[in-house]
């Protein structure tokens, strides 16, 4: 536990020792911290005798669907739960919680690791130097009996933010995290192999097909493509780009990475860096994130608005605009 937060620390605790009735959210395009952060949350609230939901306003995708208690995530709700407090986790801001911030009741408590988060709660724990929200709750989780299930979520999540300690955002506090993680009998070969080598046949085709369309400039180390609507919307896809990202970043001659996600009213717009800073690139757009890994939203569809968007970026990362 880091001095400068054993305040936020110290209230979080403590309120999961007093209170009861707990709701849990994270944001929508939800990735592998997210739900392994919400996942552990949740597995050690009912673990505790607590009543909790959890909710994510999107569909979860079916890479996750191994993890143990996973159909505890909903993704409807008919009706505001009756709780005396909400998590939200994994979320900069209130907003990337989607239509999930109807269902909210104060106190609201926020666990983060994003550098661009607004601070929007009554409890605000953000510390931009851990590697994942999930790294983050188990150092306050780990103070309560925790079992096998509920590690293996938040070790899914830690290892999914950081590309199996590939990314940049791999620190020595994320190799102690992951050391105490293993003490409760969780299994990091079955782990990573789920995440890293289980994509389904058709998935894989729906990736191929989406990098063999790549545009690359050399010069300037970006590559770019599209995700058409009609495979972002696909049961083999469900909108679950990470993999597809992670095989675009092992192109040599590529250091960062622009991937249009088209949705029926606009892009969202994933960018992955080896060496650039492209949180503050979405972040100029609208958008935020991380240093190797941000997004944001491009509501014009025309196709020389995507011509435009990297030439925006290009010039951002210091290039020169691009011509076919």
């Amino acid at each position: 536990m880091k001095a400068e937060y054993i305040v936020e620390y110290a209230k979080i605790t403590n309120l999961i020792r007093e209170k009861n009735k707990f709701l849990i959210v994270s944001h929508i395009y939800p990735d592998g911290d997210a739900i392994g952060s919400v996942l552990g949350l949740l597995n050690l609230l009912l673990r505790l005798g607590k009543t909790a939901s959890a909710y994510i306003a999107d569909r979860i995708p079916r890479q996750f669907q191994y993890l143990p208690n996973i159909e505890l995530i909903k993704t409807a709700l008919d009706r505001k739960p009756e709780v005396e407090a909400t998590f939200i986790l994994d979320s900069s801001n209130i907003e990337r919680v989607g239509s999930a911030s109807k269902f909210i009741s104060s106190p609201i408590v926020n666990i983060d690791h994003h550098p661009d988060n607004s601070l929007f709660a009554d409890i605000n724990l953000v510390d931009s130097t851990a590697s994942s929200t999930s790294e983050i709750v188990f150092n306050i989780l780990k103070y309560f009996p925790l079992d096998k299930d509920t590690v293996s979520a938040l070790y899914y999540g830690l290892l999914s933010d950081t590309g199996g300690f590939m990314y940049g955002n791999t620190n020595k506090l994320t190799f102690k995290t992951a050391l105490e993680m293993l003490e409760y009998g969780i299994s990091p070969a079955e782990i990573a192999y789920k995440l890293f080598y289980s994509t389904p046949y058709d998935t894989m085709r729906l990736y191929i097909e989406v990098a063999s369309s790549v545009k690359i400039d050399i010069d300037a180390k970006i590559a770019w493509c599209i995700v058409p609507l009609k495979i972002m919307e696909s049961d083999n896809f469900q909108n679950n780009t990470s993999p597809l990202l992670d095989m675009l970043l092992r192109i040599e001659e590529a250091d960062t990475i622009i991937l249009f996600k088209e949705h029926k009213d606009k892009y969202r717009v994933s960018l992955r860096s080896k060496t650039r800073d492209v949180g503050s690139v979405a972040r100029a757009l609208g958008g935020g994130g991380h240093r190797g890994a941000s997004a944001f939203d491009l509501l014009d569809k025309e196709e020389s608005a995507i011509i435009d968007t990297v030439n925006k970026i290009k010039v951002m990362l210091g290039g020169e605009p691009w011509t076919e």
